[in-house]
């Protein structure tokens, strides 16, 4: 489910400015003009920069090398946008991303990311919210940092693409209504053709080539001035657009059998619609401390299949400013999501997966100059479906990020840095472990 409590955007940048400043969220920097630029350079070691296992099964019982180092470099410019006009902000942001590794005879790594956001205020009553993101990524995480469906690097240009709109009415002193719509929207470049051999595994066109469509409608009440408490329902419904298959009937892998003969799954197979009750409360203990939760069910009807999944739901996150310019997030969150992982030939395929999610994210002012911030999550995650081997079995997913900045002048900053990604799993021949380091500078005007 996404979660539809803010924002989003659209194009209608070119507009002029007038009166007072509408500007939820934005800083005074990003207030005093319009537009920023942003250049950031680094030299990096990644020891493990296409995500495999230490060793892969080579030709006649042989062993090969599965995860390679390089050194390299990555460059990233990026512009942005904010412009407030009455009671409208409008803002853009698109950040480039290029990563050269020497170990791959000069062939790079390209991210795109672009990111649109309109907020209005009809009244004081009335407020509406729209956001637009475009991600063209392969690593880990980019295109869906919530929650991982895709724990590797895929090669090629992987799109997704999430719009949402939400609404929030005053209905009363006590009681709001809000409304929202998420449209995700997922294509990766990998299809049958892409594979070597042909057919040893569905491609990730098969896996994960979807769109995702929720809405979400609750109400919240005002019982305390610190507090606000939450009812809602969600509808999700997930619908999977490839026609190839994910399970390969029972037979010569390639071969005809083994594409059209009986105990072939194709991806829709996988389509489902899920609805999601929950209760919750927005508390602020103190001007520095709030806290969110949201508790419920999840039923998931696998309706391609004639099965279904009940389990929990929950959304908990708690964000504390301990010191001026210094804040820690610690947040939990379960539900299902999509995996790459699809089962074994000749069996029942993987519908999804049941994942909780822990996150904690920290960025700590040492002094004016000086500033730290980690992130670091833990995704562990139950498949459903799949068979003996694969239904019921577990894959955990841990990431660590840790960065170092030191502000020569408000336009110049140094950077070091560490990241780390481990993924622990029942599936042959694709756990690993990675440790990436690198160290640059980032310039902004």
């Amino acid at each position: 489910m996404k979660k539809i409590c803010v924002s989003a955007g659209l194009f209608a940048l070119g507009a002029a400015v007038s009166q007072a400043q509408y500007a939820p969220g934005l800083s005074s920097t990003e207030t005093s003009k319009p537009w920023a630029l942003t250049a950031t350079i680094r030299g990096f070691y990644d020891d493990n920069y296409l995500t495999l296992p230490k060793t892969l099964p080579g030709p006649n019982g042989t062993v090969i090398q599965g995860a390679r180092g390089s050194f390299g470099v990555e460059a990233s410019p990026s512009i942005s946008y904010n412009r407030s006009i009455s009671d409208t902000l409008l803002s853009a942001t698109y950040v480039y991303d290029l990563h050269w590794y020497e170990d791959r005879d000069g062939t790079t790594d390209q991210t795109h990311q672009f990111n649109a956001k309109m907020e209005h205020e009809f009244s004081e009553r009335y407020k509406m919210s729209l956001h637009e993101t475009f991600t063209v990524a392969q690593e880990p995480g980019v295109l869906d940092p919530s929650a991982v469906t895709v724990p590797l690097r895929v090669s090629g240009s992987n799109i997704g693409n999430t719009a949402l709109a939400d609404f929030t009415a005053q209905l009363t002193k006590l009681w709001d209504a809000h409304i929202g719509y998420a449209n995700s929207y997922y294509a990766y470049q990998e299809n049958a053709g892409d594979e070597y051999p042909a057919n040893s595994y569905p491609s990730y066109s098969a896996l994960l080539d979807r769109m995702d469509q929720t809405w979400t409608l609750d109400m919240r009440w005002k019982a305390l001035p610190e507090t606000t408490a939450v009812f809602g329902y969600t509808f999700e419904a997930v619908n999977y657009t490839s026609p190839e298959d994910i399970i390969f009937a029972p037979g010569p892998v390639g071969s005809a059998q083994s594409l059209d003969g009986p105990g072939h799954y194709v991806s829709s197979i996988r389509n489902e619609e899920n609805h999601f009750g929950f209760v919750g409360v927005d508390h602020s203990f103190s001007p520095n401390l709030n806290g969110s939760i949201r508790v419920g069910a999840e039923l998931v009807d696998y309706y391609n299949f004639g099965t279904y999944n009940i389990s929990p739901y929950i959304d908990t996150s708690l964000t504390y400013q301990y010191m001026a310019q210094s804040t820690a997030q610690l947040g939990i969150k379960h539900q299902n999501n999509a995996t790459d992982v699809a089962g074994a030939v000749g069996t029942t395929p993987v519908l999804d997966e049941e994942s909780t999610t822990v996150y904690l994210s920290v960025s700590h002012r040492v002094s004016s100059r000086f500033t730290v911030a980690l992130l670091g999550q833990a995704q562990y995650s139950t498949f459903n479906g799949g068979g003996v081997g694969y239904d019921g079995e577990e894959e955990d997913f841990y990431t660590v990020n840790l960065n170092f900045a030191y502000h020569f002048t408000p336009w110049l900053t140094g950077e070091a840095g560490y990241m780390y990604n481990r993924l622990y799993t029942i599936v042959p021949d694709r756990g690993y472990i990675r440790n990436l380091y690198y160290i640059g500078i980032r310039g902004n005007y």
